[in-house]
């Protein structure tokens, strides 16, 4: 199977000027190097998670070999007693009726190149049911896949998941936009520049009064509609097929807006993806309201990648974590009985590390006078293996199997311990180390979307 679309590239966001990386030589020593817990450290390594900076491979093909150190006898779902035989028919059915499947993680999520690669395989085999789930990332200041549209010319009051302090209220897809005047318009759609993806009918997903008073297209030109509303969302129906619409809305005040699905209004599959930069459980237990956001959806598989961002604290508390699991798939269960759940486990990754050594130097001589040193310790920033991350791939498993959760073992199936090295080596991890390259997250999709059709095929 051979593909050559464009991948979908996000924005780059350029690293805080103060976290530049530059790589130092330590002078010649005999004391022996302190590796030490540093607040710098951990400054640098949350400026990467919350603002990844993906550099586009040449090569766009999806279709990449698998490297030799990739354990293909891992890739597949660990069912823990989990019944697949639903999701199973409702792939055999997805000629007449769409499939749902809801992605919801972090960085590795939001870039949407892993899950878009998972999502373009899955659509070739059974169907474009319509692009799914956008929200308003480049409108909330951060990065937004390339193969959507969702701006507008006026002002809005934006909070994305991760801010400290939340001025307003942020619903299912971690963002938030509230408008700044009583009447406003947006612009949704899909590029042109990637494969025709119309779309017949679109979901705002909002809270608060939004009435719809006209939809054009982007040329201007009046469509005929119909609008919807519901308490949560607003559903928009089209006369005819587009790519590209402006909305044009009134609010009370009270209004904020979250995300938009666009629908093709045929069979297929959706894959809607929810990612937010350093996101993590409890980034979205804080929501609260994830699994109601998420049941218009109507999902029959919801996918968690979450687990990286926590494994940068000073310590992997496993028993936080599994508590944190467990309250975001109780309330993803409790809004959404019929969905089958997947959790993934993070591979391994690096982070940054100082390490101190004290060297003697020499204090500016002053003419006529014998030359002094001094000693001073010097730091240099380098890279090591996340210890934390091995524990919590541990705590996610061990959920799995307790509680008749199916995991997908992406720490064992990368390559397990000692990965990360074999990624670094092969191009396939990003500068940071903490995030992939095109062709990783490429890699990355492939494999998922080869682990899903393997649990399709075979019986659990």
């Amino acid at each position: 199977m051979k593909f050559n679309r464009r991948i979908f590239l996000p924005l780059t966001v350029a690293l805080l000027p103060c976290f530049a990386w530059a790589q130092t030589v330590v002078p010649d020593s005999n004391e022996e190097d302190e590796i030490v817990a540093d607040d710098d450290a951990d400054d640098f390594d949350r400026a990467v998670r919350e603002n990844p900076v993906i550099i586009p491979d040449e090569a766009d093909d999806i279709d990449i070999p698998i490297p030799a150190f990739i354990k293909k006898g891992a890739n597949h779902i660990i069912y823990n007693g989990a019944d697949w035989t639903k999701l199973r028919s409702a792939f055999e059915n997805s000629k007449n009726s769409p499939v749902s499947i809801v992605h919801i993680g972090d960085s590795h999520v939001q870039a949407d190149i892993n899950t878009g690669t998972t999502r373009e395989l899955l659509q070739y085999d059974f169907g474009n049911a319509g692009r799914g789930l956008i929200s308003p990332l480049r409108i909330c200041g951060t990065n937004q896949p390339r193969d959507y549209v969702f701006q507008s010319r006026n002002s809005w009051n934006s909070v994305k998941l991760m801010n400290p302090t939340w001025i307003q209220t942020v619903g299912f897809t971690g963002t938030s936009i509230r408008p700044a005047s009583p009447t406003s318009e947006i612009t949704i759609g899909t590029l042109d520049t990637d494969d025709y993806n119309p779309f017949s009918s679109t979901t705002l997903f909002h809270n608060g009064k939004l009435t719809v008073k006209d939809v054009t297209d982007e040329n201007g030109n009046p469509l005929h509609f119909r609008a919807i509303p519901s308490r949560d969302y607003t559903q928009i129906i089209l006369a005819s097929l587009a790519t590209k619409i402006n909305v044009s809305f009134a609010s009370a005040g009270d209004l904020t807006l979250y995300g938009a699905a666009l629908s093709g209004d045929r069979p297929g599959v959706f894959y809607h993806a929810i990612g937010n930069n350093g996101a993590t459980y409890d980034s979205y237990n804080r929501i609260g309201t994830v699994g109601l956001g998420i049941n218009p959806l109507q999902p029959n598989l919801v996918i968690i990648s979450l687990g990286t961002n926590e494994a940068f604290g000073r310590r992997a508390d496993t028993r936080t974590f599994t508590n944190s699991i467990d309250r975001l798939v109780k309330n993803i269960r409790s809004a959404n009985p019929e969905a089958l759940i997947l959790l993934t486990t993070p591979m391994e990754c690096h982070r940054s590390v100082t390490t101190s050594k004290k060297v003697r130097v020499r204090n500016k001589r002053r003419k006529g006078r014998k030359a002094t040193y001094r000693t001073v310790t010097k730091k240099t920033r380098s890279y090591a293996v996340n210890a934390n991350i091995a524990p919590l791939r541990q705590a996610i498993l061990d959920y799995g199997k307790n509680n008749g959760v199916a995991v997908y073992d992406w720490y064992e199936v990368a390559g397990g311990s000692g990965a990360s090295s074999s990624w670094i080596s092969s191009n396939l991890f990003a500068k940071d180390r903490v995030h992939h390259t095109h062709a990783g997250y490429n890699l990355e999709g492939r494999l998922l979307y080869d682990a899903i059709m393997d649990a399709l095929r075979n019986q659990n």
